[in-house]
């Protein structure tokens, strides 16, 4: 089982039989500076599926840098060397959120009103090959939403990806309905984890 401890003012990810991977925290300015980066790491991960809209409508680096942009953004990645093994961010929804818009089925208004502290929207959370089935990916999304102030947490998964929402589950998420989150994307299963009581 993975950990996630402080050596030496270093947060890391102590894993069984396997070097620990240090895990950095980067606020929007921090992350924008290091756009390069995020985007390379994500273009490995979905190097196989680039053609698709989702992946590419708009490209990810022009999605990254407006997300950096947003109150409450954070972005935790996991190094393994110099190398980025793995990475989660996100930023709270904002009370004009468009987040939960074309949610099917309707909502309650009630569940989707947004207000200050409300939800985190977690947009990525991407583990890359070489360090894949070693709980990264849930170490990570543990290092992310424990030091988040709001209420709840937020999450969109490509559907037909039973693989991805069955390790969401694990976590804590559940299933609320689906949603085309950008025009010409595919269908994605919204899913909704609480994090503390409002």
């Amino acid at each position: 089982m993975n950990t996630i401890a402080i050596d030496g003012g270093t947060a890391v990810i102590s894993r069984p039989d396997a070097p620990a991977l240090r895990v950095e925290r980067h606020d929007g300015p921090a992350a924008a500076a290091r756009l390069p980066l995020w985007v390379g790491a994500y273009e490995d991960v979905y190097a196989h599926a680039l053609d698709l809209s989702d992946h590419n409508d708009p490209p990810i680096a022009e999605r990254l840098e407006r997300h950096c942009a947003r109150p409450g953004f954070e972005l935790v990645a996991a190094f393994d060397g110099d190398r980025v093994a793995g990475l989660v961010y996100g930023y709270t929804l904002p009370e004009d959120s468009l987040w939960w818009e074309g949610l099917t089925p309707a909502p309650d208004p009630e569940f989707v009103r947004e207000h200050p502290g409300r939800t985190v929207g977690v947009c990525e959370l991407l583990v890359g090959v070489p360090w894949r089935r070693d709980g990264i990916g849930g170490s990570l999304l543990d290092a992310f939403l424990a030091q988040r102030p709001e209420e709840r947490a937020a999450a969109l998964v490509a559907d037909g990806n039973a693989v991805v929402l069955g390790r969401y589950a694990g976590y804590g998420f559940t299933p609320v309905g689906t949603m085309e989150p950008y025009p010409g994307w595919r269908p994605h299963t919204m899913i909704v984890r609480p994090l503390r009581q409002g």
